[in-house]
């Protein structure tokens, strides 16, 4: 089956506007000042190329008049907002998307129990659509192709659907898992032998519910898009086989940073046009807690995490919801700072927009352990910590790091120099295979966690099995010191054919209570090399972020792959992202750093000092036409040695995001 490869309106229309309300039965002045003639002059403060607006969110209600039969407008309708935003749209010549909660519809729930999904105690989950019931073709369906018509939207961001997906025990869902996998009874319980199976029918079964909405709009109007939120994204591994038109999510409204910084390397393998929504607010204590209210985001801490995205080839848009005005008002200061992330954005999209990866480490985040020990919900539910702690670790190493599950790295694999296996111990023997061929012709891999040795076998990793400690803690040796690490499992190796890389102890004393076992390990095999690591140490990061842990895996790593075609030296919270387009290569330097440290109780990002030095090594057979710095201003120098093949490039400094553009 080809794959869909998704559409879009163009490269120009590249950063936008999201707004939402979520309509209620509660409101009361809807659509009030949502017209062209105050909409108008907001939007082109912003410098949008694109927006979403309000539609029906996850109670149910629609923000405009529909005469859907089965649907429930909120009492608060004044003014048609839809019509006003259509108008202003038109105005500027902009795409008009319509934000649609899916799944989640407190009201279609209320009116009809039947169309709820049921739990496993037989009892319905009030305002969860089931995706085999009539609610799909009754309420939604009709309702996109009511939009398109009245007003003619031009895509939709459905909201509230994968992540509001649970398995259903309603008899629908019963008779097709059986009818699907001849398994009688559906299991209850995670750890149930037939969980995967029955976590895979509740997948395809959702898959084929946006299947039929995403056909229904193509169908009915030809360019008319649709996107459903989080699907196809980092917590969704596997083959991409719904016809969305292009991928996107909204980062997490606080501590996004990190998550943008999994989520556009995932997103950018699926080959579709995506972005990344970030929220321009954020509550520091969790949504709905009365004692933190929302407030507005520092305008640097947006950059910040748009720049990640932009970097990876991604376009950016901006969710803004102005707290309690829900009669369509935006607010002046908070446009005015959303027109400076604005200009931050669309001044990159020249050099950013249409770029490839420079493959050097590859992650790999396989789909199959994803679905072997999913839990109940289909999108929250997966592992992704080991993950996490191998690209967090790798960057902070100045490694080039991209995120891919088996579907999209086994046709790709000898692009990259190095290839990580965090603790994926129930990645396909398929997989296992390749990566093994991969090796025995000169790859580099590195693998972790007590039950790889189950997977790869001794002879591969050059070590004798010994014995696995449970909730084990050991001194774990890096740079001038140790750090205390713990694992829930740990094997004991001992190095038979392979070389030992550090050796365990049991306490900081390490010259004097040493262990007979590797910290890790490293065995030449064929044209390549393989690293072991005995224990979770990239769970173990994504949890403490030890500085030492990530020196540890930097001389592992180092041992392992050595010297690369690009390398960079600079501050640990400097990301770095290669990319290339045509004849130009990009050295992307990211500023993680925060002049006012984030703590539990505040994960602003605000007063970003600017960090360096920065040194840039690349091997290139011939000087360089030019080498210059684009996006900031900083004493950039650089030399090319005939001799050695080889470009050094200095910085002194980078701000929030800067890149070291090199043409042929």
């Amino acid at each position: 089956m080809p794959i869909y490869t998704g559409r879009w309106h163009g490269k120009k229309r590249y950063f936008g506007l999201h707004y939402d309300l979520h309509a209620g039965p509660n409101d009361t002045e809807l659509g009030v000042r949502a017209n062209d003639k105050y909409l108008v002059p907001m939007f082109e403060r912003l410098g949008v190329d694109f927006v979403q607006t309000d539609c029906k969110g996850h109670p149910g209600y629609t923000s405009w008049y529909s005469e859907v039969p089965e649907a429930s407008v909120s009492p608060g309708v004044k003014k048609d907002a839809l019509k006003g935003w259509r108008r202003a749209t038109r105005k500027l010549d902009l795409p008009l998307h319509c934000h649609y909660s899916g799944i989640w519809d407190d009201a279609a729930g209320k009116k009809h129990r039947a169309w709820c999904r049921m739990d496993a105690d037989g009892k319905r989950v009030p305002g969860k659509m089931c995706p085999r019931s009539p609610y799909l073709e009754e309420l939604l369906i009709p309702q996109m192709m009511e939009l398109i018509d009245r007003y003619e939207v031009d895509g939709f961001w459905v909201d509230g659907d994968i992540w509001a997906t649970e398995p259903c025990y309603c008899s629908k869902c019963r008779r097709a898992f059986k009818s699907a996998t001849g398994i009688a009874k559906p299991p209850v319980a995670t750890d149930d032998p037939d969980w995967r199976s029955w976590f895979e029918f509740t997948l395809k079964s959702f898959e084929e519910y946006v299947t039929r909405y995403c056909e229904a709009v193509h169908a009915h109007k030809k360019g008319v898009l649709v996107c459903s939120n989080w699907l196809q994204t980092f917590q969704h591994p596997g083959e991409p086989r719904v016809p969305t038109d292009w991928i996107s999510g909204d980062n997490t409204w606080v501590f996004g940073l990190d998550r943008g910084r999994c989520e556009a390397r995932f997103i950018s393998t699926r080959g579709k046009p995506w972005d990344v929504m970030i929220w321009s607010f954020y509550s520091s204590h969790g949504m709905g807690d009365p004692k933190s209210p929302w407030t507005f985001k520092p305008v640097e801490m947006v950059q910040q995490e748009a720049a990640v995205v932009a970097a990876l080839g991604g376009s950016v848009q901006v969710y803004e919801n102005p707290g309690g005005l829900r009669n369509g008002q935006l607010v002046p200061w908070r446009v005015e700072r959303l027109r400076q992330v604005g200009r931050f954005v669309k001044s990159r999209r020249t050099l950013c927009q249409g770029t490839e990866t420079i493959p050097q480490v590859a992650v790999l985040h396989s789909e199959h352990p994803a679905h072997a020990h999913a839990s109940k919900n289909i999108r929250n539910s997966i592992d992704v910590a080991p993950i996490q702690g191998a690209v967090y670790s790798m960057l902070e190493n100045h490694y080039g790091v991209d995120i891919l599950d088996e579907w999209a790295l086994e046709p790709r694999l000898e692009e990259f120099p190095a290839v990580v296996a965090p603790e994926q111990n129930d990645m396909s023997v398929e997989m296992v295979i390749r990566l093994k061929q991969y090796v025995e012709t000169g790859g580099c891999l590195l693998v972790s966690g007590a039950e790889a040795i189950d997977r790869f076998g001794t002879l591969f990793l050059g070590v004798a099995r010994g014995k696995v400690e449970s909730e084990a803690r050991f001194h774990v040796p890096a740079a001038d010191g140790s750090f205390d690490g713990y694992s829930a499992a740990w094997r004991l190796v001992k190095a038979t054919r392979a070389e030992s890389i550090g050796q365990l102890a049991t306490s900081p004393l390490l010259d004097e209570r040493l262990l007979p076992h590797p910290a890790a390990t490293l065995y030449r095999v064929g044209e390549g090399a393989v690293a072991y690591i005995p224990f979770d140490i990239f769970r173990y990061f994504d949890y403490n972020r030890y500085p030492l842990a990530s020196a540890f895996i930097g001389e592992v790593a180092h041992a392992l792959i050595g010297e690369l075609p690009i390398q960079v030296y600079a501050p640990a919270c400097v990301d770095v992202i290669l990319r290339q387009k045509q004849d130009r290569k990009l050295v992307h330097l990211i500023n993680r750093a925060s002049g006012i440290p984030n703590r539990p109780n505040d994960g602003t990002i605000d007063e970003i000092p600017p960090v360096g030095p920065i040194e840039i090594s690349v091997q290139l057979e011939k000087k360089p036409k030019k080498v210059y710095l684009a996006f900031e201003n900083g004493d950039l120098e650089w030399k090319y040695s005939k001799k050695e093949g080889q470009l050094t490039v200095d910085l002194d400094q980078v701000h929030i995001h800067a890149a070291v553009v090199i043409e042929k």
